[in-house]
């Protein structure tokens, strides 16, 4: 969404997964690669999302059997630090992340890309190639807000919320020209918390 001018802007109607809702709502653009979007190899191309992992299974990494999702990549490529999650994953919920399925289900995956393509990526440049996807599917939706309508996106600051918000937030600001990035302490849960104060 985009604050500006002192004012919230308002849409009347609006689609959502598909689904037509007119009503007068705040003009938000969904952004769909969160922490629990998905990794596809298809058609010779990285995609994310939208279809989400969910939180059952949730990720990989989750102990759950999830597939390979953001949350993945990051764990990965070493920006998740497992011994700073608590140990709530697993079956039981009392493990910790787990770095070596991830692992394990990169290395099959670069296995089939490297296949299809003929190269010889390491599974470090995969995960990074989804996470650059998942920036440029986060940069696209501001975009639309903000230049599409005639604002220079430059002159905005970048407000981060969501989980996975910190971990994308420096790279999509860099896509968009942006050079403030402002995470709020709540940032994680600002969504859940916004939801609890709204009418």
């Amino acid at each position: 969404s985009r604050f500006g001018d002192g004012k919230l802007e308002h849409v009347f109607e609006t689609t959502t997964a598909g689904i037509v809702i007119q009503s007068p709502q705040l003009d938000i653009n969904t952004v769909a690669a969160g922490g629990s979007s998905r990794l596809f190899w298809e058609n010779g191309l990285f995609r994310v999302g939208p279809e989400s992992a969910t939180a059952e299974p949730g990720p990989a990494a989750y102990r759950k059997g999830g597939p390979l999702t953001i949350t993945d990549a990051n764990l990965f490529l070493g920006r998740l630090v497992p011994e700073f999650f608590p140990k709530i994953f697993g079956p039981n919920e009392d493990e910790s992340l787990d770095l070596e399925v991830t692992t394990k289900k990169f290395m099959e995956l670069t296995k089939v890309i490297n296949k299809d393509l003929g190269t010889d990526m390491s599974p470090d440049e995969v995960a990074y190639g989804f996470v650059k996807v998942a920036n440029e599917a986060m940069a696209r939706p501001i975009r639309t807000l903000t230049e599409a309508k005639g604002h220079i996106i430059s002159q905005h600051r970048l407000v981060t919320f969501g989980g996975a918000g910190g971990q994308h937030a420096v790279a999509v600001a860099e896509s968009l020209g942006i050079d403030t990035v402002l995470v709020h302490r709540y940032s994680a849960i600002l969504s859940a918390y916004g939801m609890f104060l709204a009418n």
